[in-house]
Protein backbone atom coordinates (compact mmCIF):
# COMPACT_ATOMS: atom_id res chain seq x y z
CA UNK A 1 0.00 0.00 0.00
CA UNK A 2 3.01 2.56 0.72
CA UNK A 3 4.39 1.60 -2.80
CA UNK A 4 1.15 2.11 -4.33
CA UNK A 5 0.42 5.79 -2.54
CA UNK A 6 3.05 7.04 -3.48
CA UNK A 7 3.42 5.68 -6.73
CA UNK A 8 -0.37 7.23 -7.27
CA UNK A 9 0.90 10.77 -5.48
CA UNK A 10 3.60 10.65 -8.08
CA UNK A 11 1.85 9.98 -11.43
CA UNK A 12 -0.63 12.22 -10.74
CA UNK A 13 1.93 14.99 -9.58
CA UNK A 14 3.46 13.83 -12.93
CA UNK A 15 0.18 13.90 -15.37
CA UNK A 16 -1.07 17.19 -13.51
CA UNK A 17 2.93 18.59 -15.08
CA UNK A 18 2.49 17.62 -18.79
CA UNK A 19 2.10 20.81 -20.96
CA UNK A 20 -0.66 20.34 -23.18
CA UNK A 21 -0.70 22.56 -26.43
CA UNK A 22 -0.35 22.77 -30.39
CA UNK A 23 2.16 20.82 -31.44
CA UNK A 24 4.47 23.75 -33.17
CA UNK A 25 4.89 25.09 -29.46
CA UNK A 26 7.14 21.93 -28.69
CA UNK A 27 4.38 20.56 -25.41
CA UNK A 28 4.98 17.50 -23.73
CA UNK A 29 1.57 16.63 -25.18
CA UNK A 30 -0.52 17.83 -28.26
CA UNK A 31 -4.27 17.44 -29.42
CA UNK A 32 -6.21 14.19 -30.25
CA UNK A 33 -6.19 14.42 -34.35
CA UNK A 34 -9.92 13.97 -34.58
CA UNK A 35 -13.23 14.86 -32.91
CA UNK A 36 -13.79 11.12 -32.76
CA UNK A 37 -10.88 10.53 -30.99
CA UNK A 38 -10.87 13.26 -28.52
CA UNK A 39 -14.95 11.99 -27.99
CA UNK A 40 -13.40 8.63 -27.71
CA UNK A 41 -11.47 9.80 -24.83
CA UNK A 42 -13.64 11.62 -23.30
CA UNK A 43 -16.29 8.72 -23.58
CA UNK A 44 -13.88 6.60 -21.47
CA UNK A 45 -13.43 8.65 -18.71
CA UNK A 46 -17.52 8.61 -18.13
CA UNK A 47 -17.05 5.26 -18.28
CA UNK A 48 -14.31 5.13 -15.86
CA UNK A 49 -16.54 7.33 -13.31
CA UNK A 50 -19.86 5.56 -14.00
CA UNK A 51 -18.24 2.29 -13.39
CA UNK A 52 -16.98 3.21 -10.00
CA UNK A 53 -13.25 4.39 -10.37
CA UNK A 54 -11.89 7.42 -8.78
CA UNK A 55 -10.40 10.14 -10.87
CA UNK A 56 -7.92 11.45 -9.27
CA UNK A 57 -7.22 14.51 -12.13
CA UNK A 58 -7.17 15.26 -15.91
CA UNK A 59 -9.79 13.62 -18.26
CA UNK A 60 -11.29 17.21 -18.95
CA UNK A 61 -11.49 18.51 -22.45
CA UNK A 62 -9.74 21.97 -22.64
CA UNK A 63 -10.24 25.03 -24.23
CA UNK A 64 -9.94 28.96 -24.54
CA UNK A 65 -6.11 30.41 -24.21
CA UNK A 66 -5.22 28.59 -27.83
CA UNK A 67 -6.77 25.01 -27.35
CA UNK A 68 -10.15 26.08 -29.48
CA UNK A 69 -8.31 25.43 -32.90
CA UNK A 70 -7.68 21.76 -31.35
CA UNK A 71 -9.18 18.42 -30.08
CA UNK A 72 -7.15 19.06 -26.35
CA UNK A 73 -8.13 17.25 -23.20
CA UNK A 74 -5.94 16.92 -19.95
CA UNK A 75 -4.20 13.68 -18.92
CA UNK A 76 -6.49 11.63 -16.82
CA UNK A 77 -5.44 8.95 -14.36
CA UNK A 78 -8.23 7.18 -12.75
CA UNK A 79 -7.61 4.89 -9.39
CA UNK A 80 -9.30 2.10 -7.73
CA UNK A 81 -9.71 0.55 -11.71
CA UNK A 82 -10.94 -3.29 -11.01
CA UNK A 83 -9.92 -6.14 -13.26
CA UNK A 84 -13.46 -6.34 -14.42
CA UNK A 85 -13.90 -2.60 -15.60
CA UNK A 86 -14.14 -1.26 -19.25
CA UNK A 87 -10.96 0.93 -18.62
CA UNK A 88 -8.66 -2.02 -17.67
CA UNK A 89 -10.13 -4.53 -20.17
CA UNK A 90 -10.12 -2.09 -23.51
CA UNK A 91 -7.89 -0.28 -25.09
CA UNK A 92 -7.96 3.72 -25.22
CA UNK A 93 -5.68 4.97 -27.33
CA UNK A 94 -5.89 8.36 -24.92
CA UNK A 95 -4.50 10.15 -22.19
CA UNK A 96 -6.23 8.24 -19.75
CA UNK A 97 -3.99 5.86 -17.41
CA UNK A 98 -5.95 2.85 -15.36
CA UNK A 99 -4.31 2.17 -12.21
CA UNK A 100 -5.23 -1.29 -10.15
CA UNK A 101 -3.79 -2.27 -7.10
CA UNK A 102 -2.18 -5.65 -6.10
CA UNK A 103 -0.54 -7.14 -3.39
CA UNK A 104 2.23 -9.73 -4.48
CA UNK A 105 4.41 -10.02 -7.98
CA UNK A 106 2.17 -12.91 -8.66
CA UNK A 107 -1.41 -11.59 -8.71
CA UNK A 108 0.57 -8.88 -10.83
CA UNK A 109 1.64 -11.03 -13.35
CA UNK A 110 -2.00 -12.06 -13.43
CA UNK A 111 -3.65 -8.95 -13.78
CA UNK A 112 -1.43 -7.83 -16.35
CA UNK A 113 -2.67 -11.59 -18.44
CA UNK A 114 -6.54 -10.81 -17.68
CA UNK A 115 -6.89 -9.05 -20.50
CA UNK A 116 -8.12 -10.05 -24.24
CA UNK A 117 -5.29 -7.06 -25.33
CA UNK A 118 -1.41 -7.61 -24.83
CA UNK A 119 0.14 -5.03 -26.55
CA UNK A 120 2.59 -3.55 -24.43
CA UNK A 121 3.37 -4.25 -20.78
CA UNK A 122 6.13 -2.89 -18.33
CA UNK A 123 6.94 -3.83 -14.74
CA UNK A 124 8.79 -1.39 -12.39
CA UNK A 125 11.19 -3.26 -10.48
CA UNK A 126 14.85 -3.89 -9.03
CA UNK A 127 14.84 -7.58 -8.75
CA UNK A 128 16.60 -9.17 -12.21
CA UNK A 129 15.20 -11.91 -11.54
CA UNK A 130 11.65 -10.62 -11.04
CA UNK A 131 12.36 -8.51 -13.97
CA UNK A 132 13.16 -11.74 -15.91
CA UNK A 133 9.99 -13.25 -14.67
CA UNK A 134 7.35 -10.92 -15.97
CA UNK A 135 9.26 -10.42 -19.05
CA UNK A 136 8.64 -14.07 -19.69
CA UNK A 137 5.48 -14.42 -18.51
CA UNK A 138 3.28 -11.80 -19.74
CA UNK A 139 1.42 -11.79 -22.49
CA UNK A 140 2.10 -8.86 -24.34
CA UNK A 141 4.02 -8.18 -27.89
CA UNK A 142 6.28 -5.71 -25.79
CA UNK A 143 7.50 -6.13 -22.20
CA UNK A 144 9.61 -3.46 -20.53
CA UNK A 145 11.62 -2.78 -17.48
CA UNK A 146 11.75 0.14 -15.58
CA UNK A 147 10.33 1.94 -18.65
CA UNK A 148 6.93 3.03 -20.10
CA UNK A 149 4.86 1.03 -22.12
CA UNK A 150 4.51 3.56 -25.40
CA UNK A 151 7.02 4.20 -27.62
CA UNK A 152 10.11 2.15 -29.75
CA UNK A 153 12.78 2.47 -31.53
CA UNK A 154 12.28 2.15 -35.21
CA UNK A 155 14.88 -0.58 -35.68
CA UNK A 156 13.09 -2.94 -33.14
CA UNK A 157 9.81 -5.02 -33.75
CA UNK A 158 6.18 -3.60 -32.71
CA UNK A 159 3.16 -5.32 -32.49
CA UNK A 160 1.21 -7.14 -29.81
CA UNK A 161 -0.78 -10.82 -29.17
CA UNK A 162 -4.00 -11.72 -28.42
CA UNK A 163 -6.45 -9.19 -30.34
CA UNK A 164 -3.58 -6.13 -29.61
CA UNK A 165 -2.88 -5.01 -32.76
CA UNK A 166 -1.74 -8.10 -34.96
CA UNK A 167 -0.10 -11.26 -33.74
CA UNK A 168 0.35 -12.33 -37.53
CA UNK A 169 3.38 -9.74 -37.86
CA UNK A 170 5.11 -7.32 -36.50
CA UNK A 171 5.85 -3.55 -37.66
CA UNK A 172 9.31 -1.85 -37.65
CA UNK A 173 12.15 -3.37 -38.21
CA UNK A 174 13.39 -6.17 -39.70
CA UNK A 175 10.42 -8.48 -39.08
CA UNK A 176 8.55 -5.48 -40.80
CA UNK A 177 10.45 -5.46 -43.82
CA UNK A 178 10.74 -9.22 -43.76
CA UNK A 179 6.16 -9.07 -43.66
CA UNK A 180 6.22 -7.00 -46.84
CA UNK A 181 8.98 -8.92 -48.65
CA UNK A 182 8.05 -11.66 -51.13
CA UNK A 183 10.54 -13.80 -51.38
CA UNK A 184 11.41 -15.52 -54.82
CA UNK A 185 14.58 -17.53 -55.97
CA UNK A 186 15.46 -17.09 -59.61
CA UNK A 187 18.31 -18.87 -61.81
CA UNK A 188 19.00 -16.80 -65.13
CA UNK A 189 21.42 -18.59 -67.44
CA UNK A 190 22.71 -16.71 -70.30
Amino acid sequence: TDVYDEFVEGIVDYAESIEVGPGLEDPDMGPHVSQGELDSTLEYVDVGVNEGATLETGGERLDGDGYDDGYFVSPAVFTDVDPDMRLFQEEIFGPVLAVTEVESFEEGVEVANNSEFGLSASVVTDDLDEAHEFVDRTESGVAKVNEKTTGLELHVPFGGLKDSSTNTYREQGDEGIAFFTQLKTVYLNT
